[in-house]
């Protein structure tokens, strides 16, 4: 990288806030202070220890789609966590963040071992939107039985952080606004602040935000690329289909979907008529 692109990067690091998910993830590397302190705001408690985080912690899954958790944590009781940060409201469909429970029991139960042994677990979607729509600061989502409107102690928790909660006389409130600051003097946090003066106003830590974008750029491309060669397969498949030459199921036993799936898949990309 040459000293006019590093600049360039520098000055993109300055328009970052709390809400850009690629600055959150740098923001919380090896920082068990700040996330700490995230988690017991949106939990309503102050007795809560994470023992550690890992920022980009990813799923592989040899049968379907992996994840990438922007940050996966685990507290001194053994609960696990996965956070997300959402600017866009279509990351964080509840079905997604089904999806993501589902994940964190697949990483964690070996072999033979006891239901029992699943830790409790909570999925926590950070969202700049209302993205629920029902003008709440959270929302708690657990399975119950309808027929007694009692909980189903299950072990899994889903919770949605509406970022458009702004009352800055609740502990929540304030926090939210601190996560759309982009400078520390405007923060009231002092953990949250001691962390992004640290990111942004000394050399050290610009270059730290700087690596991380950059090898998170790549990434992107990466999968962009690979992307577009599914995208590539996925036409193929649907060219013979269109010419009678394979059935449906043929087709989604091609690019590994089933029927249903692949029927979705191809009303995405072919030309409305």
């Amino acid at each position: 990288m040459d000293q006019a692109e590093m600049q360039e990067l520098i000055g993109e690091v300055q328009k970052f806030c709390l809400m850009d998910d690629t600055f959150f993830n740098c923001f919380m590397s090896d920082n068990i202070d700040g996330m700490t302190y995230v988690l017991n705001v949106i939990m309503g408690r102050d007795d809560l220890v994470l023992k550690r985080i890992e920022t980009q912690h990813t799923i592989p899954n040899l049968y379907a789609r992996g994840v990438r958790f922007d940050v996966f944590a685990t507290d001194n009781e053994g609960r696990e966590y996965d956070f997300e940060v959402q600017n866009a409201n279509d990351g964080a469909i509840p079905r997604r963040a089904r999806y993501n429970s589902g994940m964190m029991d697949y990483r964690c139960l070996s072999k033979g071992a006891d239901w029992s042994e699943l830790p409790e677990t909570y999925v926590i979607f950070i969202t700049a939107k209302d993205v629920l729509d029902h003008n709440k600061s959270l929302y708690h989502i657990n399975r119950k039985i309808e027929e007694t409107e009692t909980s189903f102690e299950d072990g899994a928790h889903i919770i949605y952080v509406n970022g458009e909660y702004d009352d800055i006389n609740t502990e929540l409130g304030q926090m939210l606004r601190d996560f759309k600051c982009l400078n520390a003097s405007e923060m009231k946090s002092s953990i949250l602040a001691d962390r992004m003066r640290f990111l942004k106003e000394t050399d050290e830590g610009v270059a730290e935000v700087c690596e991380i974008m950059e090898k998170y750029g790549a990434k992107r491309e990466a999968r962009g690329e690979e992307r577009g060669e599914k995208r590539g397969k996925l036409m193929v498949v649907i060219d013979l289909l269109k010419d009678g030459i394979i059935s449906e199921q043929v087709a989604a036993d091609k690019v590994g979907m089933t029927v249903d799936e692949f029927k979705k898949e191809m009303e995405a990309y072919l030309p409305v008529q």
